[in-house]
């Protein structure tokens, strides 16, 4: 008789689960007790090909499995025999990290990347903070200046989002939006592998200290999510990042249709009560004149809050670059504070999530 993996096989030819096929498993699985190698098939199928599953089709394979336990056969006592003289107890089997497909990188880049994990990586070091993130060699200032954002606001947001699993990959928790304004989760799994350049350094985002790896994981499970670091290289809209990060949308202020001062009150409310922001500028033909400013064109900065002092109202920003700011401070460190007329001059407004 074919075991559930001849099964599965079969399923896969055409790269797709239907409906039909899923029942046509469950069943199979169904008529004979559930065992351990059943079950790990199953669930190898769901976290490898989760994403050439129809909607229903997942949400049958996850109940199921939810549902049943792993049948063992039970063992026959045996008569105790005499003692015999104590083995030396064996180490423990190590387990060996799964491997995932990782997504496409630029198209620039496809000669001179490898992929590796970080050496003495960890996830969090010295937990989540905004100023972790840089970003790398890709036009994505509108994903990372988003990271950097909900991290400055909500670090649990981050925390939560990525979930760590036991065979070495990471499970992360994304939002979409849905007809009708409703949210739907989706969770997407990558390994270790993070994307580094001829060099040996990280080609695309990173944090702030290299053995940190929430930047590179997050920014990596957002590629595999849309189609590949192409997908999400080229420019794009921080409010949907934001989104998919906390789940909830973004209110748009222009710096052009908003009183100056309304734009800036938006800021210290949303900072008060401590909601992402962001901050796109003009782009290069639109006539504004960012030369000697110390700020780029078609460039998405972080929003850290707004201030008064001695009657001049000021903007807080960070480039996410994690350097090249205004000023001369001495930092370098990306972040800087702005007069708020300058800022309605060079930024097209400020996005605040809800």
């Amino acid at each position: 008789m074919p075991s559930i993996k001849d099964s599965i096989t079969r399923v896969m030819r055409d790269n797709r689960v239907s409906i039909t096929e899923m029942k046509s498993l469950i069943t199979e699985a169904k008529s004979h007790p559930m065992t351990a190698e059943t079950r790990t098939a199953l669930q190898g199928l769901l976290d490898q090909h989760g994403d050439k599953f129809g909607t229903t089709a997942k949400r049958d394979l996850q109940a199921f499995l939810g549902s049943v336990h792993v049948v063992t056969t039970p063992t026959v006592p045996t008569t105790p025999t005499v003692p015999t003289t104590p083995t030396t107890p064996t180490t423990p089997a190590v387990v060996t990290p799964r491997q995932i497909d990782d997504p496409t990188v630029l198209t620039k880049h496809t000669t001179d990347t490898t992929w590796k994990p970080v050496e003495n990586g960890k996830l969090f070091v010295d937990g989540v903070s905004f100023d972790d993130v840089v970003q790398g060699s890709i036009a994505n200032c509108y994903m990372v200046g988003a990271f950097s954002a909900v991290a400055q606001s909500n670090p649990d947001a981050i925390k939560n989002a990525i979930k760590e699993n036991p065979d070495g990959t990471y499970t992360v928790k994304f939002f979409e939006k849905q007809y009708g304004g409703t949210m739907k989760a989706v969770e997407i799994t990558v390994d270790k592998d993070l994307p580094q350049s001829s060099m040996g350094s990280a080609r695309y985002g990173k944090a702030r200290d290299s053995s940190e790896l929430w930047v590179g994981v997050l920014e990596k499970a957002y590629a595999q999510w849309k189609g590949g670091y192409e997908a999400i290289g080229n420019g794009g809209y921080p409010s949907e990042v934001v989104t998919a990060l906390t789940g909830k949308t973004t209110s748009w202020s222009s710096a052009k249709y908003t009183d100056a001062n309304t734009v800036w009150n938006n800021i210290k409310k949303g900072a008060d009560a401590h909601k992402p922001m962001t901050a796109p500028t003009h782009g290069k033909d639109s006539g504004v004149d960012y030369n000697g400013t110390g700020v780029y064109a078609w460039h998405v900065y972080t929003v850290l809050g707004a201030s008064e002092e001695a009657g001049q109202k000021f903007v807080q920003l960070r480039n996410p670059w994690g350097s090249t700011e205004p000023g001369s401070d001495g930092k370098n460190d990306g972040i800087f504070k702005m007069k708020l007329e300058d800022f309605t001059k060079l930024y097209q407004g400020v996005d605040v999530g809800q």
